[in-house]
Order: C-alpha cells, then sequence, then structure tokens
C-alpha cells in the first residue's frame, strides 16, 4: 500500500535505511533526508508492507514541473512491481497538482532504473556529463528523462 509520508523521525531512519541499502556511498544522509522534508515543495510516499516502509519516491512540485527525487526499494522486494507503483503514484500526485511535465536525472549505466523509467513512459531527453560528484557506477554522466503529464 503506498501512502504519503509523515516527517517523522521513524520514517526518517527507515528512509535512510532504505538509501543505505539501494545507493551506498551515495545515500542520502539523515541529514538531508529531513532538509528535504522540511522542504514545502517535497513530497515523500511509501510503499509499506507490514508497517515496513519496503520503498519510496521523493517528488519536488516545482510550478508546473515535478522533479522525480528519488525512487527506491529494498533489494529484497525489487522486481514484484513496486517501483512501478511508486512512478505511478508520483505522475498522479504531480498531474492532480497541475504539473505539465515529471523531469529526473538518472545515472546513464544504472540499467534497473533506465529501465523502470522508460516501462513508464519517461523517455530520455539528454546527457548530463559528469553530473554525479561520484557514483558507484563506472560513469558520473546522467541521463535527463522526461515525461510529459496528462492534464
Amino acid at each position: 500500500m503506498i501512502t504519503k509520508l509523515e516527517y517523522t523521525m521513524q520514517n526518517i531512519f527507515q528512509l535512510s535505511n532504505i538509501e543505505n541499502e539501494c545507493f551506498k556511498r551515495n545515500a542520502w544522509s539523515i541529514p538531508a533526508l529531513r532538509g528535504e522534508f522540511e522542504n514545502d515543495f517535497s513530497h515523500f510516499f511509501g510503499y509499506v508492507m507490514d508497517d515496513k516502509i519496503v520503498g519510496y519516491t521523493c517528488v519536488r512540485i516545482m510550478y508546473e514541473e515535478a522533479q522525480v527525487c528519488n525512487i527506491a526499494v529494498l533489494p529484497e522486494y525489487q522486481r514484484q512491481g513496486i517501483g512501478s507503483q511508486l512512478v505511478q503514484k508520483l505522475v498522479d500526485f504531480a498531474t492532480e497538482s497541475g504539473c505539465q511535465v515529471a523531469e529526473l536525472e538518472v545515472n546513464t549505466a544504472n540499467e534497473k532504473a533506465v529501465g523502470l523509467y522508460l516501462k513508464n513512459g519517461f523517455v530520455v531527453a539528454g546527457v548530463r556529463p559528469n553530473f554525479y560528484r561520484t557514483s558507484t557506477y563506472p560513469t558520473r554522466d546522467a541521463f535527463t528523462m522526461l515525461k510529459q503529464l496528462n492534464q
């Protein structure tokens, strides 16, 4: 079940665990997660199973654009459709919020994430060389991906 996440330390700690499991040294820190929750433009949605957040997305709604900040699913829950459900939730939320486009950056070598976004209607709009300061992938380049939203 997907739910809008409130700013609680229990949620912060669960998201931090997901970040560390999924992104290792590139994970958002607890202060970064707290800062994002404090940002009025940011919204978090979590996929909850048995009172545990097993995946989440963060999206910033900036006027007519939705900036997808992150999508992460714990490794043992991947390949079950949770990522696609989180993408659909953020797309629905962005559309309801009046956005015309959803935009994100993803490492060009992150084949799983790129595949998830392509499968859910995003298209590659360009490449940003050396977008990431550090990377667990063999490149620091990012695809910029867009999805036009129905109005």
